[in-house]
């Protein structure tokens, strides 16, 4: 096993896997069960150019931009210290510098063959949302309001679909969670956090319906969250109710 270096690691010339929102996504260059996700900071200050109180106030945080990696990591800790294993997140192991700056290290879900794992949204165009995937994400869902995970967006890109480091198949969430209210309402409730993952779980349904015209699975009572999360996600015409974004 090779020693443990402290050195910077080498993104030099390295094209990411994807890029999306502010971050660049690399595929670790001594691990392939890890990625490497890096902050695009020339999106980040386009962003920020357009919101004039933000960048005022990102004047006094001392981790500046790289708020949202404490964001993630500060909710991954509070899952992994009470949820049972396995997590319904892509793992993180921490933060390393690399060449284009501070890098957050996270389990890479992947396709089974060595690529990322497609999005749930690819999935759902390509064939719909079946029974298979919609008991997927009501097991997604389950664990998320089981594990108290406080979850910001969870759209279809957001998800995935394949193996962990571990083999496991699976839906995973592997972007879009972590506290962002100023007061942490879901954080200090469970049961509050259970209701906003309810109107979440609505929501993804309705986006994922405007994918495709053939999804399946949505006869009412076919697929419903538990105690207040997915339970009142369908109508009895079988279409999701739009909700208001929290």
């Amino acid at each position: 096993m090779p020693a443990f270096s402290f050195a910077p690691i080498d993104l030099t010339g390295a094209q990411p896997l994807i890029s999306g929102g502010d971050r660049h996504v690399f595929q670790h260059p001594g691990d392939p069960h890890l990625l490497i996700k890096v902050l695009d900071r020339e999106a980040r200050e386009i962003y920020e150019r357009k919101r004039r109180l933000r960048r005022w106030y990102r004047r006094f945080r001392r981790a500046s931009e790289h708020r949202v990696f404490m964001d993630e990591i500060t909710e991954y800790i509070a899952a992994a210290s009470q949820a049972p294993s396995p997590m319904p997140l892509a793992r993180i192991l921490g933060v390393a510098e690399t060449t284009q700056g501070l890098g957050m290290l996270v389990e890479k879900i992947s396709d089974g063959q060595g690529g990322l794992a497609p999005t749930l949204t690819a999935v759902v165009r390509e064939q719909g949302l079946t029974p298979a995937l919609r008991a997927q994400l009501d097991a997604l869902f389950d664990s998320l309001a089981a594990a108290h995970i406080i979850v910001n967006d969870v759209s279809g890109g957001n998800i995935v679909v394949g193996s962990n480091a571990q083999g496991r198949q699976g839906m995973y969430l592997v972007d879009g969670f972590g506290n962002k209210q100023a007061v942490p309402f879901y954080a200090m409730s469970k049961r509050l956090n259970a209701r906003r993952l309810q109107r979440k779980y609505q929501e993804l349904l309705d986006e994922l319906q405007r994918h495709t015209g053939r999804v399946a699975g949505f006869a009412a009572g076919q697929g419903a969250v538990p105690a207040g999360t997915r339970a009142e996600a369908t109508q009895s015409s079988g279409r999701p109710q739009r909700s208001t974004r929290q």
